[in-house]
C-alpha cells in the first residue's frame, strides 16, 4: 500500500536543519519510501509508529501513520550520530 508523504510538522521541521545532509538524502529518504519496519509507540495501536534510521541506528523518527487517508507525517527526529 502506497502512503502520501504529509510532512515534517511540529519539531521535526526543527530538527531536520540539524541533520547531516547525506542522512538527510540517503537513510531517511529510504525509510520514508519504506517505513513498514516501525514499530507503534504503545501497544494496541497503529498511528503513531516509531522507527530507525542511519547506518547503526543512530536516527530515530517519530511519525503518524493515518491509515484512513494513507498519509504519513514525520512529527519528531532524533540523531545521535
Amino acid at each position: 500500500m502506497t502512503y502520501k508523504f504529509d510532512g515534517f510538522h511540529g519539531r521535526a521541521l526543527y530538527e531536520l536543519n540539524g541533520l547531516p545532509a547525506e542522512v538527510r538524502d540517503g537513510p531517511l529518504l529510504e525509510l520514508l519510501r519504506d517505513p513498514w519496519d516501525a514499530v507503534a509507540e504503545r501497544p494496541g495501536q497503529s498511528t503513531v509508529r516509531h522507527a530507525f534510521f542511519g547506518d547503526d541506528g543512530q536516527g530515530m523518527m517519530t511519525f503518524i501513520l493515518d491509515e484512513e487517508i494513507r498519509t504519513l507525517r514525520i512529527i519528531d527526529l532524533l540523531w545521535a550520530g
